[in-house]
């Protein structure tokens, strides 16, 4: 049997020199899927790899999303102002046009997931057709749908997938230093003329190699196809590739690896799905960091297990409202402080810089990777388009629990009796929805 690989790389200064490294050896084919592709310096430098072996011949094809791209601010990436404060940025990084023209130029192609979903793609392949009945049928209105999925799939080799977008936010070269405020650390470096005078999230991609990586191919050619692209064959692994050729590090070998995806289809959500039965099947400990963290299924279950059973720990990792780049979403997740802490759950908000990545361990074992939030967009049965792959592995478990929990708890506060309760404005809030949240709430939308 064919052995799966999986490294899970935390933070932009980790997992950019890794990319750009395994894009710049591509012989065969790179498929990029994400959800924003920003015209910054980061997002230009992996551009600039894509045309480069675009130019050499291989098979380069991206899906974004230019509109909502277009909208980063609104979107609340802050990338716009962060690109302001960069004294070498004098264009708009959220027009992404000429960077996606620059990539076709070099041959490259290049598809905007903001589409008419009623728009019938011809395709050959029934089970296609199929699919995008399902998406059609399931749509309301085209504008509330999104392609969240970051996905990077090389020569049919390697895989990549996780929370990050391409940007500067997300991916970098300079680590930034968790004691200290993003914003004071960015202006910092400006001051005194360092390169990357942002403020950078802390975020994750995980690398997939082994028969997964195929698993996850299947998928970017799905929506490719249906987005309009050219119905190319289903990609196997190059050997002739130097990735194929790479053993990867013995320590990254994983028992197994498995595929959840959803798309608004109006069937059950099955990353949902994955995430209550795992959280009701936990028996010794239950681990998740994510940006969005209030639906409620994923809520209750996380409370019915605790109660379950006494000895479970259940840890959750949160923004701090601070640095939470959505309001709505952090006043949503704060109104459920007061039941976990009744119930014996630890709640931490990660401080000084805006946690995206969206990691969850179970019993030491099990752990999912991807672009899924906890939210209603993420995980309603018709919203949006999200991916995460499910790995047993007790000592990738271990390491990202190493990696991830017992290193953000320390730069994090956790949330106690007297942050919930009382008179102060601040407890009060977080026992007290806005009204807007509210609304969003209802719609399902937030």
């Amino acid at each position: 049997m064919l052995q799966n690989y999986a490294e899970l790389l935390v933070d932009g200064h980790r997992v950019l020199p890794r990319l750009l490294h395994d894009i710049r050896r591509a012989q065969e084919s790179i498929h990029v899927s994400v959800f924003l592709f920003f015209r910054d310096p980061i997002g230009e430098e992996i551009a600039a790899a894509l045309v480069e072996r675009a130019r050499a011949g291989v098979k380069v094809r991206v899906l974004l999303n230019v509109e909502k791209t277009g909208m980063g601010d609104p979107f609340s990436t802050g990338e716009k102002r962060m690109m302001q404060h960069d004294p070498n940025i004098e264009h708009n990084p959220l027009d992404v046009k000429p960077l996606c023209e620059r990539l076709e130029e070099a041959g490259a192609s290049v598809k905007d997931t903001n589409i008419d979903y009623d728009l019938v793609i011809p395709t050959r392949d029934t089970r296609l057709q199929s699919v995008a009945a399902q998406v059609r049928e399931g749509i309301a209105i085209d504008e509330l749908h999104i392609d969240h999925r970051k996905l990077v799939v090389i020569d049919g080799c390697v895989a990549y997938t996780g929370g990050a977008n391409f940007g500067a936010q997300y991916l970098h070269h300079v680590a930034f230093d968790p004691k200290v405020d993003a914003r004071d650390e960015g202006e910092s470096r400006k001051k005194q003329g360092l390169s990357e005078p942002w403020w950078k999230w802390h975020d994750s991609l995980t690398r997939f190699a082994g028969p997964v990586v195929p698993a996850i191919e299947k998928h970017f050619r799905e929506r490719w196809i249906l987005d309009g692209g050219d119905e190319y064959e289903p990609i196997t692994a190059a050997e002739g590739s130097p990735l194929f050729r790479d053993a990867p590090a013995p320590d990254t070998a994983i028992a197994s690896a498995e595929v959840f995806s959803n798309e608004p289809n109006e069937k059950p959500n099955t990353v949902r799905e994955l995430y209550v039965r795992l959280i009701a099947n936990a028996t010794s400990s239950i681990f998740i960091e994510n940006p969005y963290l209030y639906h409620p299924d994923i809520v209750e279950a996380l409370l019915a297990a605790k109660r379950a059973r006494a000895e479970l720990r259940v840890v959750l990792v949160v923004p701090s409202g601070k640095h939470n780049d959505n309001a709505f979403s952090q006043d949503a997740q704060e109104h459920h402080y007061a039941s976990y802490l009744e119930a014996g759950i630890e709640v931490y908000e990660y401080q000084n810089h805006f946690n995206h990545l969206k990691l969850a361990i179970f019993d030491e074992r099990w752990s999912i990777h991807g672009s899924t939030n906890l939210n209603f967009r993420s995980l309603e049965n018709d919203k949006d388009f999200e991916l995460v792959v499910l790995v047993d592995d007790r000592e990738l478990a271990r390491r990202a629990l190493e990696d991830v929990r017992d290193v953000d708890i320390v730069h994090s506060r956790r949330i106690d009796a007297s942050d919930v309760s009382g008179t102060s404005l601040a407890a009060i809030r977080k026992r007290t929805r806005d009204p807007r949240t509210l609304l969003l709430m209802s719609r399902r939308v937030l």
